[in-house]
């Protein structure tokens, strides 16, 4: 009968344990809920954003003691030409509704492209420069998009002879192109991971704090609760998987 009786007594624990994992994974996912979800603090919220752009209020990311080098401000002036002296609140808003997997992704590839057609070369020339490009390169990459935008002859003139490109000058805007794509893509990246990283530490301090408020209804030892709240949003990703090993683990033990 002993046998029998600590099987059950095995399995009565690994179920509580299962249980208690689920539970403290839940409150893990809902504390992540709210500060994703809610949108409370739009400061939270944007968070990553200056891995973007520089600065702070509508003039760039967040007011953030962190510095970043690798931003998007080179490509600043190409975008305000774009969408106007309120480009920067289009790109916060679409930065918070979807991030990297929202329409962010494209406003940014299609402000550039479509600002670069109505700066001055030498603005286009700075922004290859802060990408990366020598300025021999940004140069001829200025000069290759310049030539698609000279006006039509008017009526009775006589007609512009065509402007030809030469295959360095086809090299020089694709390597631009490859830049621009290569620094948008890296950036949001980098933004999303920071979000993430700084979301989650916010759950956390909503899920003791929930935590240790139940705790405290419920007339219970606030250290427990404290531990709860700290691993329930650590948890939450896992908690249904470990609920099933230690479910597992008691069925491979009573089947011996």
């Amino acid at each position: 009968m002993e046998p029998t009786i600590a099987a059950e007594a095995a399995a009565k624990l690994a179920e509580n344990l299962g249980t208690t994992a689920l539970a403290v994974g839940a409150l893990g996912t809902a504390a992540y809920g709210i500060v994703d979800g809610l949108k409370f603090c739009p400061w939270i919220d944007l968070a990553g954003f200056e891995r973007l752009f520089s600065g702070g209020g509508k003039a760039g990311g967040r007011m953030w003691p962190i510095k970043h080098k690798a931003t998007l401000d080179p490509l600043l002036p190409a975008l305000k030409a774009a969408y106007g002296s309120d480009a920067m609140d289009l790109l916060k808003s679409q930065y918070r509704s979807g991030r990297s997997k929202g329409d962010l992704p494209r406003t940014l590839r299609q402000g550039v492209r479509i600002g670069f057609s109505m700066i001055e070369p030498e603005k286009i020339v700075s922004a290859a420069i802060g990408l990366g490009l020598a300025k021999s390169v940004a140069a001829l990459a200025a000069d290759t998009i310049k030539l698609g935008l000279e006006p039509s002859p008017a009526a009775g003139d006589d007609p512009k002879p065509e402007a030809t490109v030469t295959a360095e000058q086809r090299s020089a805007l694709a390597r631009l192109e490859t830049a621009i794509d290569a620094r948008i893509d890296a950036n949001l990246a980098m933004a999303d991971v920071e979000y993430v990283t700084q979301a989650k530490i916010w759950a956390m301090i909503v899920s003791i704090g929930i935590a240790l408020w139940v705790g405290w209804l419920l007339h219970q030892n606030w250290a427990a609760s404290l531990v709860v709240g700290i691993t329930a949003v650590p948890l939450a990703p896992v908690a249904k998987d470990l609920a099933t090993a230690l479910q597992s683990a008691v069925k491979a033990l009573g089947a011996r």
